[in-house]
């Protein structure tokens, strides 16, 4: 009895640290329960959700937690015996091959562990913790262990309490279902069979019995709590008009059915509140999904079929035309809406945005609807209609397939004599050594030399201009070019950018198997053979396995075994920017995975670009200052807790009084925002400051509700993750499911939609007018800048979440621009930024880039 009252005065002790003192961090909600082991004392599985600011993001929030390491045993003698007494485990395996763990030879918890230089945290499941092979071991059970066999501990918690308490990262909803089995799973069965044997037939009689053991029982008499939820979960009713469950005993219908008619469900209730309360109104149902769409202010079922003062016959037609369904009458109702005010060519161009990114189900039909708007301009030029209609369709190929404009070949000689005696001695040198592997025909002995690298800072202007000397003297001599870049903003910097993504079909994600979707024989394939040189912008973000992948293509469609198929590679950028993105990856993985550890890189020649054409004589002090920084060799400080970290020069602060938002976009114009921005490092930082900034500006606000779902027929797994739960999700790259968007703001698109025309991932907008089913936007940057284009709501599915689905939003691929993440800032020129920096930068060329 003594040792069950302790166990739960340690349980209530241990719920006041985390909760009440917040020793791990702010906890907003909780779930546990009491496990009652029949072969031990109860024991408590707990299930933390941190605020914003105190999750586990990073590897080392996990480190400064969680520790699965034997102490110092001279640094702190009384942490080394409790680890040594309490967080070992087994030993198993070989060591211990009867461990209760073990199953078909295999520890079923893994141990032991392997060694790890560092944590590194996997989205899946848990991280991989810290576990250093220092030489520290202790002696338990006879057998001597070392780090590979430590259970994760928190150092605190294991001091204070002296016993085993067992804290993990959960880096993925995955690892929540192993609590969760603890809440539902009920007590234990046995099937017990009575056989009795007399002058009748035998008789089987199975019984379900409950074993409780001496600790659970006294637990269930003291009464103590088995679960705990801070938060209480009601199931709403929904139900149409008059189509309420009613649950009845059998002969009593009519009586079950005169009493519902009495009472009110949930849903009725909440109509007679919103008509008799005012305050109450602005609360929503918030369970049930369509009638969110109401804003709380539905008072009876007509109201929720009511969309933009219209009432619709159906509660399903409302849905669709706030688009919280997916169906072709969107993208009709898209084109209708377009038709009725914008020129064909827009027209054409929303319609090949709905038939690449959007998914109709019938697109010959959505064709044969609209055709007559989209051969307009033909049709006034006296064309008869069926060559209109051939027209359009040739100019939707165009657009669907990128295809390059046939320019003048005397522009390109033009451009070349002017660029040429502007090119100074090291861009000279670069242009001469790509026309000369130009003009030699590829052999055995010259295969390792068509491979050229141009390095050179960023933003110094130094690496385009030779690049757009190099498309121009080669057009001019008839020589095949291709232009990509890995971002689609660098992509629309050079004449015919495309991302690299486009040009080669590379797959996402990139593996080190990975081969691109092109054919020798497909048109594309053909077309990649045709080329000669290939310029590669930004390929300081290209990974290695990407270079590989590209490399098995050219030689695949050119039917040879020379690197790259014999081919001319330029490749440009700058090893101080941001590298190739691994996800949670250690710093030794990024680098590992960058073109410097790619086979290919030993045969590169490589070019270095060092004068900048576009510094001031005013700003060199300070462009020195970002070449060191971006070379590491700025002074660090030594002492904690800033050790490692740079000093900012003291002109770039804010007072502590100053609003970095008012800094930056007070008093400005609004032609001056689309030239002014916020970088932060990470995204949810970003989506505050433009939330922040939209508040300020005049105009009323209009929401856009997206459509999700997951990508899975299984009827089971999809009721696993309710909508609401999917609407919660912001993957990277992914818009927000309720965007608020306002006459005016700018915004930046989140999909390439027209690379052609400079409509890209990247490419800033500014909202001219917000319809149901389009947002009608200005170009601000670019060689489409003044455009006006239309963005509709297209289908993203990312196929590299770190999610246990594929979550699909249907939702405009837009996102508000004030501040952006400086991942997403790379290659973008702005006149007026602000760095915010709430956490410092975690990932090699952050700050550098910003």
């Amino acid at each position: 009895m003594a040792e069950v009252e302790d166990a739960e005065i340690r349980q209530a002790a241990i719920e006041g640290d985390i909760f009440k003192h917040g020793v791990l961090g702010k906890v907003v909600s909780h779930v546990q329960v009491i496990e009652l082991q029949k072969r031990g004392l109860p024991h408590v599985h707990i299930l933390l959700h941190f605020v914003n600011d105190d999750k586990l993001e990073t590897a080392e929030d996990i480190d400064s937690l969680i520790s699965a390491e034997i102490p110092d045993q001279t640094v702190n003698p009384e942490l080394f015996e409790i680890v040594k007494t309490c967080m070992i485990h087994g030993p198993c395996g070989i060591l211990n091959p009867n461990s209760p763990c073990m199953k078909d030879e295999v520890c079923t918890k893994k141990f032991p562990k392997e060694f790890n230089p560092c944590t590194v945290a996997i989205f899946n499941g848990y991280p991989n913790y810290r576990r250093l092979d220092n030489g520290r071991v202790v002696i338990t059970k006879g057998n001597q262990v070392d780090n590979r066999w430590v259970v994760p501990y928190n150092p605190w918690l294991s001091k204070k309490y002296q016993a085993h308490i067992n804290v993990e990262a959960c880096m993925s909803i995955k690892s929540v279902k192993y609590l969760y089995k603890y809440v539902y799973k009920g007590h234990d069965c046995a099937n017990v069979v009575i056989n009795e044997s007399v002058d009748h037939d035998e008789i089987n009689t199975y019984l379900d019995c409950c074993f409780v053991s001496a600790p659970e029982a006294l637990w269930q008499i003291y009464e103590y709590s088995i679960s705990d939820m801070s938060h209480t979960i009601i199931r709403l009713q929904i139900h149409i008009p008059d189509n309420q469950r009613v649950y009845f005993k059998e002969g009593e219908e009519q009586v079950a059915i005169d009493r519902a008619a009495q009472r009110d469900t949930h849903l009725t209730a909440w109509f007679k509140l919103n008509a008799e309360n005012n305050e109450a109104r602005q609360y929503s149902y918030v369970e049930m999904f369509l009638v969110k769409i109401a804003c709380g202010k539905c008072k009876v079922f007509k109201d929720l079929r009511t969309v933009h003062g219209t009432v619709f016959y159906k509660f399903r037609e409302a849905c669709y035309h706030l688009g919280l369904l997916q169906d072709d009458i969107e993208w009709r109702n898209t084109l209708t809406e377009a038709a009725a005010t914008r020129m064909p060519k827009q027209i054409r161009l929303l319609f090949c945005i709905i038939l690449t990114l959007c998914e109709p189900d019938d697109p010959l039909h959505l064709w044969n609807t609209f055709k007559n708007y989209m051969v307009e301009d033909y049709i006034h030029h006296s064309m008869p209609v069926v060559l209109a209609e051939q027209a359009a369709l040739r100019q939707i190929e165009f657009i669907i397939n990128q295809k390059n404009d046939d320019d003048d070949v005397q522009v390109f000689i033009d451009e070349a004599n002017r660029v040429r005696p502007l090119l100074n001695h090291n861009q000279r040198n670069v242009a001469d050594a790509i026309l000369a592997a130009l003009s030699v025909e590829p052999t055995n002995e010259n295969k390792h030399s068509r491979l050229f690298f141009m390095d050179g800072p960023a933003g110094c202007f130094c690496k385009k201009f030779t690049s757009k000397y190099l498309i121009s003297e080669t057009q001019s001599r008839h020589i095949r070019t291709a232009i990509a870049a890995w971002t689609g903003i660098a992509a629309t910097l050079l004449k015919n950018g495309c991302t690299m993504h486009g040009l080669f079909k590379l797959p996402v994600p990139i593996l080190e198997t990975s081969t691109c979707n092109v054919t020798p024989n497909s048109i594309h394939g053909r077309f990649l053979r045709q080329i000669s040189l290939y310029l590669l912008d930004e390929a300081s973000m290209i990974p290695k396995y990407a270079l590989s992948a590209i490399d098995k293509l050219l030689q695949d469609i050119c039917n040879n075994n020379f690197p790259f198929g014999s081919k001319v590679i330029l490749m440009g950028g700058d090893f101080r920017q941001i590298l190739p993105v691994v996800k949670r990856g250690r710093p030794a993985e990024v680098i590992e995975s960058c073109l410097k550890c790619s086979e290919h890189w030993q045969y590169v020649q490589r070019f270095s670009l060092t004068v900048n054409m576009r510094v001031q004589i005013e700003e060199e002090e300070f462009s020195q200052w970002l070449l060191k920084l971006g070379s590491r060799t700025l002074p660090v400080k030594p002492e904690d807790p800033l050790r490692g970290c740079i000093e900012i020069p003291e002109q770039c602060f804010l007072s502590d009084n100053e609003s970095i938002v008012e800094k930056i976009f007070g008093g400005a114009e609004e032609a001056d925002y689309a030239k002014r921005a916020i970088l932060t490092p990470i995204n949810v930082d970003s989506l505050a400051i433009n939330e922040e900034v939209l508040h300020c500006l005049p105009g009323d606000v209009k929401a856009y509700l997206s459509s999700d779902s997951i990508d899975t027929d299984d009827l089971n797994e999809i009721n696993n993750f309710p909508v609401e739960f999917l609407n919660s999700l912001t993957p990277s790259g992914m818009p927000v499911h309720c965007l608020k968007l306002k006459v005016g703001a700018v915004i930046m698109l989140l999909r390439n939609l027209d690379l052609k025309g400079g409509l890209c991932n990247g490419t800033r907008l500014m909202v001219r007018a917000l319809h149901n089913n389009y947002i009608d936007g200005e170009v601000l940057t670019g060689v489409s800048a003044c455009n006006r284009v239309f963005v509709p709501r297209v289908q993203l599915a990312p196929s590299d979440a770190n999610l246990p689905f594929t979550l699909k939003r249907r939702q405009f691929p837009v996102r508000l621009a004030y501040s952006m993440t400086i991942k997403k800032s790379q290659s973008q020129t702005v006149e007026k930024i602000g760095v915010y920096l709430k956490k410092p930068c975690f990932s090699h060329g952050h700050l550098y880039v910003a």
